[in-house]
């Protein structure tokens, strides 16, 4: 979760440590497809946002906080 944490900040945050941390333990593929998928997944997330699109509250569900509120201009702010 880090490291998808990481990758999805503006700008990125991920370090060579965990870059380092994650190849050693999945391997150069798995690493780049993790990496591809998190990306893809951040994308969909902000177009989402950029369309209106709100969440279900699932993360409700799960007892996870929110990472965000949104703000009266419906632009999500930490």
């Amino acid at each position: 979760m880090e490291s998808a944490e990481a990758v999805s900040r503006t700008p990125p945050a991920v370090t060579d440590e965990m870059s380092a941390a994650l190849l050693s333990g999945l391997g150069a593929p798995a690493l780049v497809e993790l990496t591809a998928r998190i990306g893809m997944m951040n994308t969909t997330a902000r177009g989402n946002v950029a369309l209106g699109i709100r969440s279900q509250e699932f993360s409700a569900s799960c007892g996870l906080p929110p990472l965000a509120a949104p703000t009266a201009d419906g632009v999500a702010s930490a």
